[in-house]
């Protein structure tokens, strides 16, 4: 109990020092803060589900792998959502920079961008993370999930349950989505969060019936997903002209007879 209380706290201390940091650094950006009361509001939150299911975690699993929880077509849709929170953000992620690209759609371009930027930094957090938490996946021993072995997820894949990394991606994605959205259409953000945050979800619940993670990690992935999306998206409407966007949002794609045409519209 006491060592899943403190995974959890380092993961919300770690996020909220980085952001923390960077807003400093940036202390003369006028408009957004990088980190706000609500973030950290947040964290507290996550921090606190963490505390509360660590002792439903064994429970919970035990209960996930039982033959009533268990069935084919319940499995079928688990796995969905594992394709979805694995290579499915990431494929959604870039296709919508590719498509916004294609349209010349700034906005769309940006989300698509946004996203596979929430992604791939929140995936290095949680690389991070589980290879130093070392905790061991209920598929290794389901009556314990207590086992934390510091360093070994480097080393050992079976123990790299702590934060889900599925989770983690799908939340990401959700946040910067939503975030963006919100900015460019705020009337379209309740069905966009709705669809996000709820695939989101069923993944962190896939993760858990397939049972490759505790509850606990599902709901830390959650946590430095969500914080990760809404860290990238601020950060860039306070760094408008930042060296990524000079070279990745002015490009224009466009189809020809024989492929595709790349142009850029920035000038050196």
């Amino acid at each position: 109990m006491i060592r899943r209380t403190f995974a959890g706290a380092i993961l919300a201390v770690t996020l909220g020092s980085a952001a923390a940091d960077a807003q400093h650094a940036d202390s003369a950006a006028p408009r957004e803060k990088l980190w706000t009361s609500t973030d950290t509001w947040l964290s507290a939150g996550f921090v606190a589900g963490i505390v509360l299911f660590s002792q439903y975690d064994e429970h919970i699993a035990v209960w996930s792998q039982s033959s009533s929880a268990q069935s084919s077509s319940r499995t079928s849709v688990a796995n969905v959502f594992n394709s979805y929170g694995g290579e499915g953000v990431i494929i959604l992620s870039l296709g919508t920079y590719g498509v916004g690209r294609i349209a010349g759609s700034r906005p769309w371009s940006e989300i698509g961008l946004r996203a596979t930027e929430a992604v791939v930094l929140s995936g290095a957090i949680t690389g991070l993370a589980k290879g130093l938490f070392g905790r061991a996946r209920p598929n290794v021993n389901i009556n314990d999930p207590d086992y934390f072995a510091f360093g070994k997820g480097f080393t050992d894949a079976g123990y790299t349950s702590m934060p889900s990394g599925h989770t983690t991606a799908s939340f990401a994605f959700a946040a910067s989505v939503t975030d963006e959205v919100n900015y460019f259409w705020p009337k379209q953000t309740w069905w966009v969060a709705t669809l996000t945050y709820g695939s989101a979800a069923m993944v962190g619940a896939a993760r858990i019936y397939t049972n490759h993670h505790w509850t606990t990690d599902v709901i830390a992935g959650a946590g430095v997903g969500t914080l990760t999306g809404f860290v990238v998206t601020r950060w860039h409407r306070l760094h408008p002209n930042s060296k990524l966007d000079k070279w990745l949002l002015p490009k224009s794609v466009a189809p020809t007879k024989n492929g595709l045409a790349v142009s850029w519209s920035n000038r050196f």
